[in-house]
């Protein structure tokens, strides 16, 4: 129902009567806006905008954190890779010293492993070390407590382990030392460097923390650089690695080795190591000139113009005093008769030199070297080899016996020296080459060719201190050895004088020996024997007994053989022409002469061939 016009309505309804009151308040016109459709889509795609955005910053503000802490993580890492380290190495560790008496030792700018030692005030070297480094010419026999130098002229000796008045003999001269000369400890034997610099020459410093010395050989030449910046000698070549030493501008090191961008130095007190190549500048060098030692090791030989020929005559009867088997027209200038034999292990000599037999070779203008052997007699000499009273008994012997015959040289043929007699056997020797000099007595001593089982024979000392070295270049295959071969083929030859050369014999002091006998091979049910025939013996057999022979290049000789009687017989054959091919070998090596083994095997073509070899 309406309300009357006029009439104001009553009821109590607040809503109510709000809602009329709005009623009739003027309204705002309610038309609806239409809006474009790419607006509404627009607004769509803002809010979804917005609202992936409220969702993403947390986890873009999450991942940014993992970045940076992941950042600072490994910006270190990179930072500390070329952070320089502050560590310092230990001296001690970094030379190997770990006890007060060692010495490290620096030589010829390089660290060694060996050791010396601080004794009583003054440095050693171990016999070893100086063998090594310094020279083998010293000898030692614990035994006697005896140290020996021998030069040309005379034998230098000390006692070891003087405990006071030190002093060496130069001769029969006494001289004093201020410490021990040599010293043994732990079983080693030790020399004292100014012992040891009155023999050879070297440069030496000594430094402290820890005791160490920097030793020079030979002369040396340093590149010489300057530290521009205060910096590090590191043990190696890069930033992390452990200080050796720091070093100030204006410090001198030695260039040693340079890299790409370090250099390998040396302080002038001996640590090596490695420095940056920007922190220094080269500024020239140093010369490091050694001083001549007081007793230099000199040698001079008595030695022939001409070629050498020298023919070994085997004598036995102390009445074989004809000379007839000598052919006085083979040009040669030197016989080796076998005159003198060891008979005992007591240095016994059995003594077989006729008077006419030495008057008669120097009538004919040639010299004897008499042969002293142990070949026949079953003996062994390192008694006396080892004994410095028996070594300078038996030397006394052979000088006396040698001049009273009236001989010329002295050979020596020692075939049974011991393995562990080398030392002894070298000393031997130098002790004889002073009395053979003094008397102007040739040396001359026979070796095998060169092999690992007689590199005790020593053939280095013998080429220092000997007139000759003579190569017995045959016997490749014994008579005894059960294996048929050649005597002396070409390699085996060319082998034994290389050899010998590079075993340090000069090859203006090798005589090598050339066979004038062959051995005819008998091979029978696996047994292998053998017949030794000088070479027109050994051709008349092949002869007789129709066997082939052709020349073998591998060889150079002529190779026959033949099979009788269920014998196996085989040839290679020694003769002149066999004998041309090895005089050539030794006329290309420069070698002072040849040796014949023997007299009474040899052939007239044999000695026109090593005539024609004499001449050239």
């Amino acid at each position: 129902m309406r309300p009357e016009p006029g009439r104001r309505n009553t009821t109590r309804s607040g809503s109510h009567s709000a809602n009329t009151r709005n009623s009739r308040r003027p309204q705002p016109s309610r038309r609806r806006v239409r809006r474009r459709p790419n607006e509404v889509a627009k607004r769509r795609r803002k809010r979804k905008f917005f609202d992936a955005l409220g969702r993403f910053i947390p986890v873009f503000l999450a991942i940014a954190a993992i970045v940076a802490i992941v950042a600072i993580f490994y910006g270190n890492k990179i930072l500390d890779r070329y952070r320089y380290s502050g560590k310092h190495a230990d001296l001690k560790e970094y030379y190997g010293v770990f006890y007060d008496y060692q010495v490290a030792m620096v030589i010829n700018n390089a660290k060694v492993e060996e050791k010396g030692v601080y004794y009583k005030n003054s440095y050693y070297i171990s016999h070893e070390d100086v063998k090594k480094y310094f020279t083998n010419h010293f000898y030692i026999n614990l035994d006697e407590q005896l140290c020996l130098y021998t030069t040309q002229d005379e034998i230098i000796k000390a006692d070891i382990n003087q405990t006071g008045n030190y002093c060496y003999y130069k001769g029969d001269e006494k001289r004093d030392l201020d410490c021990a000369p040599v010293i043994t400890n732990d079983g080693k034997t030790y020399f004292s460097f100014n012992y040891l610099s009155l023999f050879t020459e070297f440069d030496i410093n000594k430094y402290d923390d820890p005791k160490r010395m920097v030793i020079y050989t030979e002369d040396t030449h340093l590149n010489k650089a300057t530290i521009n910046k205060d910096t590090q000698i590191r043990y190696r070549g890069g930033v992390k690695s452990d200080i050796l030493k720091d070093v100030k501008e204006g410090d001198t090191v030695y260039i040693l080795e340079e890299m790409e961008d370090w250099a390998k130095v040396m302080t002038r007190d001996g640590i090596i190591g490695y420095v940056e190549i920007k922190r220094y500048d080269k500024s020239g060098s140093d010369n490091i000139v050694i001083d001549k030692c007081e007793i230099p090791l000199e040698y001079t030989s008595i030695t022939s113009d001409s070629k050498i020929n020298m023919a070994f005559h085997q004598l036995f009867d102390i009445n074989a005093s004809d000379f007839s088997d000598v052919p006085t027209d083979a040009g040669i200038n030197v016989v080796a008769p076998t005159v003198f034999r060891i008979t005992d292990n007591e240095g016994t000599i059995k003594n077989t030199v006729n008077a006419n037999y030495v008057a008669n070779a120097h009538n004919a203008g040639v010299k004897i070297w008499g042969v002293w052997t142990d070949v026949d007699n079953e003996v062994d000499l390192s008694e006396i080899l080892h004994k410095y009273s028996l070594r300078q008994q038996f030397i006394g012997n052979m000088i006396s016996m040698t001049k009273e015959a009236g001989l010329d040289g002295i050979n020596l043929d020692f075939e049974k020296i011991p393995s562990d007699s080398g030392s002894d056997w070298a000393e031997f020797l130098r002790e004889l080459s002073v009395a053979t000099h003094k008397e102007g007595i040739v040396l001359s001593v026979d070796n095998y060719a060169p092999t690992a089982s007689t590199i005790h024979y020593n053939r280095g000392v013998q080429g220092n201190v000997c007139d000759y070295v003579i190569v017995m270049g045959y016997d490749e295959h014994w008579a005894s050895g059960g294996v048929a071969g050649s005597v002396a083929s070409i390699g085996f030859v060319e082998n034994g004088i290389t050899n010998t050369i590079d075993s340090g014999v000069p090859a203006e002091k090798i005589i090598n020996a050339v066979p004038f006998y062959t051995r005819v091979w008998k091979t029978k049910d696996a047994t292998v024997t053998a017949d030794t025939m000088g070479m027109a013996s050994t051709a008349a057999w092949c002869e007789e007994y129709g066997v082939e022979l052709n020349w073998n290049d591998e060889t150079c000789q002529k190779y026959g053989e033949k099979e009788m009687n269920g014998t196996l017989y085989q040839v290679w054959l020694e003769d002149a022409e066999s004998l041309e091919a090895k005089l050539s070998v030794m006329d290309a090596h420069g070698c002072a002469g040849v040796a014949e083994w023997k007299l009474g095997f040899d052939t007239r073509e044999a000695w026109d061939v090593i005539g024609e070899y004499l001449s050239r």
